[in-house]
Parts: structure tokens; C-alpha cells; sequence
């Protein structure tokens, strides 16, 4: 073939791709339009710009203030937001932790820093041009008196597809103290729940915010474990607390338990005292307001009620009460626990600290927490039963406190609104970071355990394989929860709703997700039901 052919050949051959380029079909010409970009660094708020971090396929930004510093005058007071910003603030190392003692179960120190109120934005590196993704806010748990943030580490959940924002509320004494003196600061005479305040503030910038993280506003899930669990039963029924959040979802909440007004200002009295604050109201007020974050974490030491309160305004009835009612905000919700829920703290006051629970201590032990009960719950849980008796005290706390509260719960709600129920059940779990003194019974599925699966949290040894595969599976579900307000992924078991005529729940176990109804039966709920 002469040159002069091929080269008119070639132009043929050319034009005709050109052509083909010009006039794709509609369908190429819609996936082109969605591909998936990389994210920014740098992304703009409504406070100002922050530069975040980029590690293995996630964007992190920390370290972002919500609200200003709630100290001086602002202590004890309902939270302000956080000032604007010129220029662009880095974003790359996470704020203080809200002031807290060392705990066992957290590798972090203690804090006496009362500059706290801070939260950190997880999100993926790469996202389909136009899509937004649902937005997960996860509330730390540790008894209302430790934690923050940076106490989970969401990397695997945001690569499947998430957007994670971890927030810092107010602890201990400085989050949850309430006072006649401090009654009198406000026109609505109420005090106590600063700490739930601070979640709704860092809720309402999360909402304004979202989408400059590639969030979606309109499809927030609010989650938490243990008291980060019981917050979200306060937040669903909190009325200031109304369109922030349109799915909730609450894991080993333990009675969703709350502080009467009367309960904790009798017991708030003697922390006042044991700081050293005595007086007329507003002079104790005065004096606790000089004293500083170590002498008030001593004082909390001897007394004090540290959790939410029924104040009346921002909390005007108990979860239990709100849910039983209908007077909370109606969403879709999953609530669950683990199954051995209690395995964890009979190690931590016991085997940890000091040895193995003997029978003895067992039988006390239930003589004080039941009374003329006692003999009726050691007949129905005798050590005889149970490898020792650190597990017989075990499966009563799990029971009493977790599973069945939960199932009640979960009746209530579902009356109201659609309700999912799930167990975390994988007796293989590996021992949380601390736990290095052998316990004396298998924790297994203790509480914290699904936060290993689900968040991140740090253990003693990786997830095996098999572990691996069930946490994906808990994290499709969480974020198919999140984005449609149901557990029917593709793929995995559909749970249905929960009701008190259909007990369905989602079961993790070790040989993975699947539906039951043995929840209630497994826990003796008809035995704690008939005690009450």
C-alpha cells in the first residue's frame, strides 16, 4: 500500500473515532458526568476554611472548634458557638479532651483542659461527582465522666463509604452539675445538661456543614456507645434537639438512665462541699467557679451525679418516659447491646484490680443490688450455673441492665416509629488494648466488644479474618441504616422491623449476621419483668 493510501486510510480511521469521541451514548455520557474525583484538603465552612489530612485513602479534619471555650463566665453555662476565622486553619491535629481522670479502659491520659469543644470530620478521599453521602455522628461513651473524640479511629467504615464525625462534650462535673444557684442564672430555671447542649450545638454547625465535606444534611445518623448510647436517648427526646438528626441509632445504652432534679442537686450538694464551696446558693456558685479543673476532679471522687438530667426544659421527661409516651422525635432507630455486656466491668472492678470474684462476694453483691429480690435472682442465676461466679454477677448485669431494658425500649419506640433490634454475639471477640491481665471467664462479647468491629476502637490482638468479615458486615448495616433507614442490604439477611408481636433481631455472630427472636428468652426478660 502506497504512503499516500495509508495515510488518507489513517485520517479515515481518525475522523471516524473523532466521531464516535463527539457522540457518545447517553449512558457513557451520564457515567462520565458522575465519575469519582479526589477531594480537596482545603475545604470551606461556615466559619472559615480548614486544611485537613489525607492518609490511606481518608480525609481527616481535627480539631475543629464548634464552641467557644466554656470557661470563666461561660462555665456552667449553655455553650456559644465558635467565632469565625480569616484565612485557612489547620485542621491536622485533634483538639484537648474535655477534662477527665485516667481511666483504665482509655489508653489517653487524663485531661484538665476545659478549651474542649472540638470534633473531628472523617470522610473518604474519592467521591462520585454530585453524590452526597449519609453523615455518621458518633458520641464516645465512659460513664458521662471520660472520653472524647479521638477514642475510635472510623478509617474502615469511611473507606466503605461514610462520612464520620466524632465530637468532645463537657464531663464530669463541668458537663452534667446542677445547683439551685445555678437555676437562678436562667429565665428557665433549670441547670445540668451542659454536656447535651454541647451535642446539639456541634450537631446544628454539622448540619450547616455537611456539605462542604461532601455530606448530606438531610440524612444524619446520630449514633453512640454506652453513655455516648444514653445521649442519644436524651437527644431523641430533647425538644431543642428537633430536626438535627433523622436517624438514631443506640448501642449498650443501659436504661437510656437519666438523673431525676431532686436526685442530683441533693448529691451535687456534697461535691459543692467536698470543693470547698459552702454558702448561699450564689456563693457557692461564686466559689466553684474559682476553683480549678483538679480540684474539681477530686471533689468528684466523693460525690456527685454525673448524666443527664430531667431538668424540665432541655430534658423535659426521662427517655423511658418520653418513649413510652410518644413525646420523643420519631425516626427510624436500631438499638441493641452485646451479649455479654457486664463481662467487662466484673473484669475492670474485680479481675483487673484485684482478684476474681469469689461466691461470696457474688451473693453480696446481689443482696445489695436487689434486697427482699435477692434470694429470687440467686435461685434463678446460682453460680452452680456458670464457669464462677464473676460470670453468674456478669449475665445478671447483662440482663437487668442491658438486654431486657432494651427490648423495652424497643417496644415503646416501635409503637411509634420503625425500630430495629440487634445483639452483638461473637464470643471470639478479642480482648480490648487493656485487658492485659487474664480475665476469669470468657468476656467475649463484653461491652465495648462491637466497638472493635464497628469503630475502630484498639484491642489487644488484629481481628482475624473471620472477625474482619463480620465487621464489614456491621458497618454495611450501620451505613444502609444510614442512608435509608432500614437493615435490608443487599447482600446480607433483611431484618425486619422490630415489634412486641414480632420479635425479630439482627444477630452478629461469630459465623456472621442473621435474624432471630431468641433475644428476650435468652436473657430471662420475662423473670426481670415480673421482678419490677
Amino acid at each position: 500500500m502506497s504512503g499516500r493510501r495509508t495515510t488518507a486510510l489513517w485520517a479515515l480511521i481518525a475522523a471516524l473515532f473523532g466521531i464516535v469521541s463527539l457522540s457518545p451514548p447517553a449512558a457513557t455520557a451520564q457515567a462520565d458526568s458522575r465519575s469519582e474525583s479526589t477531594l480537596p484538603t482545603v475545604v470551606s465552612t461556615t466559619g472559615g476554611s480548614l486544611r485537613g489530612t489525607v492518609t490511606d485513602g481518608v480525609r481527616e479534619f481535627n480539631g475543629i472548634r464548634y464552641g467557644q471555650a466554656p470557661v470563666g463566665d461561660l462555665r456552667w453555662q449553655p455553650p456559644v458557638a465558635a467565632a469565625s476565622w480569616q484565612g485557612t486553619r489547620s485542621a491536622s491535629t485533634p483538639g484537648s479532651a474535655c477534662v477527665q481522670m485516667a481511666a483504665a479502659w482509655r489508653p489517653a491520659a487524663a485531661s484538665t483542659d476545659e478549651d474542649c469543644l472540638f470534633l473531628n470530620v472523617w470522610t473518604p478521599t474519592r467521591q462520585t461527582s454530585g453524590a452526597k453521602l449519609p453523615v455518621t455522628v458518633f458520641f464516645h461513651g465512659g460513664g458521662f465522666v471520660n472520653g472524647a473524640g479521638t477514642d475510635i479511629d472510623p478509617a474502615v467504615y469511611v473507606k466503605n463509604g461514610g462520612i464520620v464525625v466524632t465530637v468532645n462534650y463537657r464531663l464530669g462535673s463541668l458537663g452534667w452539675l446542677t445547683l439551685p444557684g445555678l437555676d437562678a442564672e436562667n429565665a428557665q430555671s433549670t441547670s445540668g445538661n451542659y454536656g447535651l447542649l454541647d451535642q446539639e450545638l456541634a450537631l446544628k454547625w454539622i448540619k450547616a456543614n455537611a456539605a462542604a465535606f461532601g455530606g448530606d444534611a438531610s440524612k444524619v445518623m446520630v449514633t453512640g456507645q454506652s453513655a455516648g448510647a444514653e445521649s442519644i436517648c436524651a437527644l431523641l427526646a430533647s425538644p431543642s434537639a428537633a430536626g438535627l438528626f433523622q436517624r438514631a441509632a443506640m448501642e449498650s445504652s443501659l436504661r437510656c438512665a437519666v438523673n431525676t432534679r431532686s436526685a442530683a442537686q441533693t448529691s451535687d450538694a456534697g461535691f459543692a462541699t467536698a470543693a470547698g464551696c459552702t454558702g448561699t446558693d450564689a456563693v457557692v456558685v461564686a466559689c466553684l467557679r474559682t476553683k480549678s479543673p483538679a480540684v474539681l476532679l477530686d471533689a468528684q471522687k466523693t460525690a456527685g451525679a454525673w448524666r443527664p438530667v430531667v431538668d424540665g426544659t432541655v430534658l423535659p421527661l426521662s427517655p423511658t418516659a418520653a418513649f413510652a409516651a410518644g413525646r420523643f422525635h420519631k425516626m427510624p432507630v436500631v438499638i441493641g447491646s452485646t451479649q455479654n455486656e457486664g463481662g467487662a466491668f466484673v473484669y475492670e472492678q474485680n479481675d483487673l484490680v484485684t482478684h476474681p470474684v469469689t461466691d461470696a462476694q457474688y451473693e453480696a453483691a446481689m443482696k445489695t443490688s436487689y434486697g427482699a429480690n435477692a434470694e429470687a435472682v440467686l435461685a434463678r442465676y446460682p453460680v452452680s450455673h456458670f464457669t464462677n461466679a464473676g460470670q453468674a454477677l456478669a449475665t445478671v448485669r447483662t440482663d437487668s441492665g442491658f438486654a431486657c431494658p432494651a427490648l423495652v425500649h424497643a417496644g415503646s419506640l416501635s409503637a411509634h416509629t420503625s425500630t430495629y433490634v440487634y445483639e452483638f454475639r461473637d464470643t471470639t471477640a478479642p480482648l480490648r488494648s487493656y485487658q492485659l491481665v487474664p480475665p476469669s471467664f470468657n468476656v467475649g462479647a463484653q461491652h465495648s466488644a462491637d466497638l472493635l468491629y464497628l469503630w475502630g476502637a484498639p484491642t489487644l490482638t488484629p481481628l482475624t479474618k473471620t472477625q474482619r468479615v463480620l465487621a464489614d458486615e456491621m458497618i454495611t448495616y450501620w451505613q444502609h441504616f444510614a442512608k435509608t433507614g432500614n437493615l435490608a442490604p443487599d447482600g446480607l439477611p433483611r431484618i425486619a422491623e422490630y415489634s412486641t408481636s414480632r420479635s425479630i433481631q439482627l444477630a452478629f455472630t461469630s459465623h456472621g449476621s442473621k435474624a432471630v427472636s431468641d433475644e428476650a428468652a435468652n436473657h430471662q426478660c420475662s423473670f426481670w419483668a415480673g421482678l419490677a
